[in-house]
């Protein structure tokens, strides 16, 4: 358990004196809580279809194809940067379509170096690697949450309880082996930000806190999410700690406290870690964004580049495509996003909604969340009773609990889009639970920790096998097998000076789910492409031609192909 500590401001160090009793105080014993959390976790390795397809026809695979792809082309070659495809015009000069500057490289560098002990053609092998990594990774996140909520409650098994619960929900599972950087790495950045704003916020190590935040934004933005609240709320205690060690009687100018108030928010470290933060993340985005503008020639200004109005139109300075338009607007946003946190709340195993679900009025199908929602307000109110004179961990309960709001505050356009953006709401439920657990430890005098935590362990155990038949069916795989092949024989033909002829619109070039797979097939290769029938002006044309459709006879490359 841990004993409460006020924030450590500007100074740093922990005011107890060293007196705490550090959360790995016994390193030689494995604390049982965090092995039966490894033991829950092993389940979403254990269970699934095979991992070394595109198995979900759904954005699941269309982003993982997009990953590989870009992660396959990211190399010193091209001065790392993030693209699709690279053509070549009639001159010979070399062009890439698609930039995705506008993202960490550190994402798609984790994905590289998974990737990389394969050869050319060994596609399965890739996918399933790039895969498992994903996975790990979520695993890590959870793990980093278990520690951090562990320091805060002051129990283990609360802890565990608290995190599985949370972890076990549609979106999580459902998104947990996703290739893109925009899931699992962003989890594992995010958890480990707040780990290292737990740990700060309790032994006044800053240092750690400053290299796990810029370790974090080189995976993901979603860490300013959490750095937002953090420092506007640790800002602000500071500051009321500060008028407060003023006595009302002495005789101060309002000038002086003011001056005296600005001295203290620069002297700060919440001011510190923001100035860092920001600067850092600058750093690779201009490093990101200086990579494009020389790949595309320098000829258009950085604002004008691809990357840089994707980002752009993400942040709201542009509209989104029409289709998307009516879910912008407040009352819809709301309740959408109000629908998803309620997704993100149950488990899996327990949850009778689906990831599209989303209804306009309360039926007999909502009553479960009705009285969920109930019972939750009831013990988070307790577990408040609990807290209420620890102001140190309600700041780092308070970060969790808005950072997801902050980011679909800020970037409205983007999580209209993506749905998968939903899992960044991981901070409410770990909050609720959280308080739902103390709650109940104030109101009962049995301890229910443990058979809390078994309960959510077989909830997380049975929401994974649940999500494990979520996907293609075995005659569906068949056919991606088969598919693969082809691919595998057609990389293996096409030399590196080869010209590549492919007869659709890329964005319709789908392969399962999977639109950008013939980008990742076929990564490094010299890509040409027919627009509606049409060549496009100035394009080289292909050495090989790659047909959607096939003839049947003696020289297909896989005759046991038949799809």
């Amino acid at each position: 358990m841990y004993p409460d500590t006020p924030t450590a401001g500007h100074h740093g160090s922990a005011p107890d004196g060293g007196r705490r009793r550090r959360f790995w105080a016994r390193p030689s014993a494995l604390p049982l809580p965090l092995a039966l959390l490894l033991l829950a976790l092993a389940a979403l390795f254990l269970f699934g279809h095979d991992r070394a397809y595109f198995y979900r026809s759904t954005a699941h695979d269309w982003n993982s194809s997009q990953t590989l792809a870009f992660a396959e082309n990211l190399s010193f070659r091209h001065n790392l940067l993030i693209f699709h495809y690279q053509t070549r015009d009639a001159d010979g000069s070399l062009r890439y379509s698609t930039p995705y500057s506008r993202y960490p490289i550190g994402g798609y560098a984790l994905v590289k170096l998974a990737i990389l002990p394969f050869g050319e053609g060994a596609f399965r092998a890739k996918i399933y690697a790039a895969r498992i990594l994903m996975l790990l990774l979520f695993s890590a996140a959870a793990v980093l949450a278990y520690h951090s909520l562990a320091r805060i409650v002051g129990s283990r098994w609360d802890a565990l309880a608290a995190t599985l619960l949370a972890f076990s929900s549609y979106y999580m599972l459902f998104y947990a082996d996703m290739i893109p950087n925009e899931v699992a790495t962003g989890l594992f950045a995010v958890m480990l930000a707040f780990h290292g704003m737990t740990i700060f916020i309790q032994e006044g190590r800053f240092r750690q806190l400053l290299v796990k935040s810029c370790l974090a934004l080189l995976l993901a933005w979603h860490v300013y999410a959490f750095l937002l609240p953090f420092i506007l709320f640790g800002l602000t205690s500071e500051l009321l700690n500060y008028r407060w060690g003023i006595p009302h009687h002495a005789p101060v100018s309002l000038s002086r406290r003011l001056k005296g108030c600005g001295a203290a928010l620069l002297r700060s470290r919440y001011m510190t870690l923001g100035i860092v933060a920001l600067l850092f993340g600058i750093a690779v985005l201009a490093f990101n964004f200086g990579n494009e503008y020389f790949a595309l020639d320098g000829k258009i200004p950085v604002w004008e580049l691809p990357s840089a109005k994707s980002a752009i139109r993400r942040l709201g300075g542009s509209e989104l495509p029409a289709h998307h338009l009516p879910r912008l607007e407040s009352p819809v946003y709301i309740v959408d996003q109000a629908y998803r946190i309620a997704n993100m709340m149950l488990p899996y195993a327990v949850n009778p909604y689906t990831i599209n679900d989303r209804l306009n009025h309360l039926n007999y199908r909502d009553f479960p969340l009705i009285v969920l929602g109930a019972l939750a307000v009831t013990f988070c109110l307790a577990g408040l009773v609990v807290i209420r004179r620890r102001p140190a961990m309600l700041l780092l309960l308070a970060t969790l609990a808005v950072s997801g709001l902050c980011w679909a505050a800020l970037l409205r356009n983007q999580v209209v889009e993506h749905d998968m953006e939903s899992v960044f709401y991981i901070g409410l439920p770990l909050t609720a639970f959280a308080f739902i657990l103390l709650g109940l430890r104030r109101l009962s005098r049995i301890r229910l920790a443990p058979f809390l935590a078994l309960s959510a362990i077989a909830l997380f155990v049975f929401s994974a096998v649940a999500m494990a038949g979520v996907g293609e069916s075995r005659a569906q795989l068949a056919k991606e097998s088969a598919q693969l092949a082809d691919y595998s024989a057609i990389r293996s033909l096409v030399n590196d000076d080869a010209a590549v002829y492919i007869q659709w619109i890329p964005y319709d070039a789908r392969f399962g789910g999977a639109s950008w797979a013939s980008q990742y097939f076929l990564a490094g290769k010299t890509l040409v492409y027919e627009y509606l029938g049409q060549t496009r002006h100035g394009k080289r044309p292909g050495d090989y031609l790659l047909l959607p459709t096939r003839e049947e006879g003696p020289a297909l490359l896989t005759p046991a192909n038949r799809h």
